[in-house]
């Protein structure tokens, strides 16, 4: 990190963690979920057909936000000497609880800030450009703020 991080902070592009796993499996469960729709129909079973619709209307949904996540243009993450802001959203250091890391070439990174259980969907992302700098560089702002950062899969929520 720069000597001037204090007062302009480093920028770097990112994308959401949502990724082509997220959609496959969200795609698959549409089929499943419309398999077990049109087996309900055909069986005339209504409350479970209705519950289907409804489990099947979910699940398009997921998978629409899913899809547009995939093509979302990225963002840009801004580390300041106390803060890191992502996606219009500021978080002092005080405000995390720890930073996780998922995988080892194309690193997921998730923040969790305190309170929290999951990873707020907004708060999981990937470097896009100059990975390992960037990498580097949110290294050295956990250790300067005393912000653990793990080596762990972890849950995105909404």
């Amino acid at each position: 990190m720069g000597a001037n991080m204090a007062e302009s902070g480093e920028t770097y592009k990112i994308k959401t963690a949502t990724g082509t796993e997220s959609l496959i499996v969200m795609v698959l469960a549409v089929i499943v979920v419309a398999d077990l729709v049109r087996r309900a129909y055909a069986t005339d079973e209504g409350l479970l057909f209705y519950a289907a619709i409804l489990v099947l209307i979910y699940c398009l949904v997921l998978t629409v936000l899913a899809i547009v996540r995939v093509f979302k243009k990225p963002g840009e993450l801004l580390i300041t000497r106390h803060s890191l802001s992502l996606y219009g959203r500021t978080l002092e250091a005080s405000q995390i609880e720890e930073i996780m890391v998922n995988g080892f070439s194309r690193r997921l990174i998730g923040i969790k800030p305190k309170g929290r259980r999951l990873v707020p969907l907004a708060l999981g992302f990937r470097f896009v450009e100059d990975a390992n700098e960037a990498f580097k560089d949110l290294e050295q702002w956990a250790t300067a703020n005393q912000i653990t950062m793990t080596e762990k899969k972890f849950f995105k929520w909404i």
